[in-house]
C-alpha cells in the first residue's frame, strides 16, 4: 500500500507523536526492531492527528462509542499488549516450544489493533453519522477498516494489516494469522471479564 499513498512523515505533529511514545513506553523498552517501533508511533500519530485527537488517552475506554467506558483508550491498548505477550510467552513456557512468532511483531500488532478508533470516535464526524445514517452509515467505517488504511499508509507489514482488519468480529470471515488469533483473544479477554467485574455494558458482536 506504500506505493499507492505517499506518506509524509515530516508532517506528523511532534507533540502528538511524543504523547504516543509516552503511552507506549512498554514498546520503547522492549522492542528490538526499532524501524518497526517507529512505524507503530507513526501510525498512531497519523490516526490521531487526522481525527482531531492529541493523545490516545483522550478517547474513552470503550470498545465502541455506544459501549460502557472504563478509564481511557490507553488502558485498553496496554492491557491487550500485556495480555498478548503473556499468552504467547506462557504457551512457549508450558509447552517448552518455540512456536516461531516474532515477539516484536506481536507487540506491534497488539499496539496497533485499534489504531482505527480515532476515526470511529471522531467528534466532528460521528454526529453526522448519527443524524443521517441513511447517507453515511453508522459508523461510516468501523475501526478495523480504517486501521488497515492507516497501517498500510505507514508502511507496516502484512501481519499488522491482518490484525488491524480482523481482530474483531470481521475475522469470522477469514483465517486470521497467528498474531491475529492471539490479539483477538487478548482483546476479548480484556472486555468480557471487565463486563462481569465492573458491571459494564460490553456488546457481543
Amino acid at each position: 500500500m506504500g506505493d499507492l499513498f505517499t506518506f509524509h512523515k515530516e508532517n506528523l505533529d511532534p507533540e502528538i507523536r511524543a504523547n504516543v511514545k509516552k503511552t507506549l513506553v512498554y514498546l520503547d523498552e522492549n522492542m528490538k526492531d526499532r524501524e518497526l517501533y517507529e512505524k507503530v508511533l507513526d501510525a498512531w500519530t497519523l490516526s490521531l492527528q487526522l481525527n482531531g485527537w492529541k493523545a490516545i488517552e483522550e478517547m474513552p475506554g470503550s470498545g465502541m462509542p455506544e459501549a460502557s467506558a472504563l478509564g481511557d483508550q490507553s488502558n485498553h491498548i496496554l492491557v491487550v499488549i500485556y495480555t498478548s505477550m503473556s499468552i504467547y510467552r506462557n504457551l512457549k513456557k508450558a509447552y517448552n516450544m518455540d512456536f516461531g512468532l516474532n515477539e516484536d511483531m506481536l507487540m506491534a500488532c497488539a499496539a496497533l489493533h485499534d489504531v482505527g478508533k480515532p476515526y470511529e470516535y471522531n467528534r466532528e464526524l460521528r454526529p453526522q453519522w448519527v443524524a443521517n445514517d441513511k447517507e453515511f452509515g453508522l459508523p461510516n467505517l468501523r475501526h478495523p477498516s480504517y486501521g488497515v488504511f492507516i497501517a498500510g499508509v505507514c508502511g507496516l507489514p502484512q501481519e499488522v494489516l491482518n490484525v488491524c482488519g480482523y481482530h474483531s468480529p470481521e475475522g469470522r470471515f477469514i483465517k486470521r494469522c497467528a498474531y491475529g488469533e492471539i490479539v483477538h483473544y487478548a482483546d476479548d479477554g480484556s472486555w468480557f471479564p471487565l463486563a462481569r467485574l465492573c458491571n459494564l455494558n460490553i456488546p457481543k458482536l
